[in-house]
């Protein structure tokens, strides 16, 4: 459920995404489109104005030679230049050949380069259509060109004026795109963070659900192993008693296949003991896990020794109390030394490490056992889970459940042939704390 709800919500963060950048997407362009007609049309009627001033006379003035035609119609262009914060102003003939030009840009008596760029808008103005180009961007520098006819006396068209926008013209189309991008940014950022937010809602939200199941787990079991209490232990006893008795009346104690009833009463009576104690509230209390561990160390020594196990221990010097009941955590520690026991039949090394680490106390358990492979692993701490033979799947179950009560977590490194690294970060009871 956890996981739909999470696809579903990251479904939801790509379509809100995909909206915001399409709606910035389409203001930009809104803007870029209505800004490049109004400067379309105030280019072309800039254009007709300039034109209008060298028609007829002063235009066989100035294609002529004429220096005094020239010099007036360059202060005319400059004014008109400066008057409206243009770019440049240029006069070219029919034939495309620049004719003047008021930045120097062009050069004089050669073909216009930029005509050939602005074909269409060049060859309307010469068919006697004032026109401008369509807003184009070359290396971060948007560009755009207004066109007129150039009349003569007889009104023949015989030239084109262009002017060029200055950049200034654009400066508020870079700034609006930059502000778009830039909300963009935020919103991908905040839809981010709200991702990141709602991951994490979700992971709490998952451990509390899991803990709720585990509370009403260990409820059932409570009522379950206070039944197997009364409906199975006194009869476990009966007939252990009366094994023994048979035993002695029939001088048969000694007999191998007899000897499997009390064996076998005594093993169940263990695996109910377990149950008992996983389901067992153990009242909380501050507990030093260094003490906790020696105690549970010298318990496991002769066991130990016997399936020639050598221990090696760190302990680092100081107290480290939590909250826990000693009982329990002495059962955990125990559980997972003894499965380290079994791990190594034939002998090896545990190593038991208990150092600081950010206000926890990190307790590590190692052995150089067969490990477990990776589908054992992951099921390794659940409750009633074992691959033992006569195992009753609480060990670890228990060592969980300590680590959870105490607020802290578990972790299990394993691989088959290589051994196993069992980890316990138990948050540390500060100075003052009840």
């Amino acid at each position: 459920m956890t996981h739909k709800r999470f696809l579903w919500f990251f479904v939801f963060l790509l379509l809100t995404l995909a909206i915001v950048f399409a709606a910035f997407f389409y203001l930009y362009t809104s803007f870029r489109t209505k800004l490049d007609e109004e400067l379309g049309a105030r280019l072309t009627a800039v254009a007709s104005g300039t034109a209008a001033t060298i028609n007829g006379s002063v235009w066989d003035g100035i294609v002529s030679g004429d220096s005094l035609a020239r010099g007036e119609l360059l202060r005319d262009l400059s004014e008109i230049n400066d008057a409206n914060e243009l770019s440049n102003i240029f006069v070219f003939d029919d034939l495309e050949v620049t004719v003047m030009d008021l930045r120097g840009v062009y050069i004089e008596g050669e073909p216009n380069p930029l005509l050939a760029l602005d074909v269409v808008a060049a060859t309307t103005a010469l068919a006697g259509v004032p026109a401008y180009t369509n807003l184009y961007e070359s290396e971060d520098t948007f560009f755009k060109s207004g066109y007129a006819p150039v009349l003569s006396t007889d009104g023949t068209v015989v030239g084109g004026v262009g002017v060029e926008a200055d950049a200034a013209f654009f400066e508020a189309l870079g700034a609006i795109r930059q502000l778009l991008l830039g909300s963009a940014s935020l919103v991908t950022l905040g839809m981010l963070f709200l991702g990141a937010g709602f991951l994490r809602v979700q992971q709490l939200q998952g451990g509390l659900e899991q803990r709720l199941r585990r509370t009403e787990t260990l409820a059932t079991m409570g009522q379950m192993t206070a039944m197997m209490a009364h409906e199975i232990r006194n009869p476990l006893g009966i007939i252990r008693g009366a094994a023994e008795t048979l035993g002695d009346k029939y001088e048969i104690k000694d007999d191998e296949i007899f000897q499997f009833i009390p064996e076998e009463v005594d093993r169940l009576h263990g695996i109910l003991s377990s149950y008992l104690d996983f389901a067992r509230t153990d009242t909380a209390q501050t507990e030093d896990v260094g003490e906790a561990l020696r105690r549970t160390l010298q318990v496991a020594k002769q066991d130990l020794d016997r399936k020639n196990i050598q221990v090696e221990v760190d302990i680092e010097e100081g107290e480290f109390p939590i909250r826990a009941g000693s009982q329990l955590l002495q059962q955990a520690f125990l559980n997972v030394i003894l499965n380290a026991k079994d791990a190594m039949p034939e002998g090896g090394t545990l190593t038991v490490e208990l150092k600081r680490d950010r206000g926890r106390a990190h307790v590590v358990f190692g052995d150089t056992g067969m490990g477990m492979p990776e589908d054992i692993r992951k099921k390794a701490m659940d409750p009633f889970f074992t691959n033992k033979e006569k195992g009753s799947g609480l060990g670890l179950a228990v060592v969980q459940r300590v680590a959870s009560d105490a607020g802290g977590k578990v972790q299990i490194e394993s691989r088959e042939n290589q051994g196993t690294q069992i980890s316990l970060w138990l948050p540390l009871k500060e100075k003052g704390e009840a």
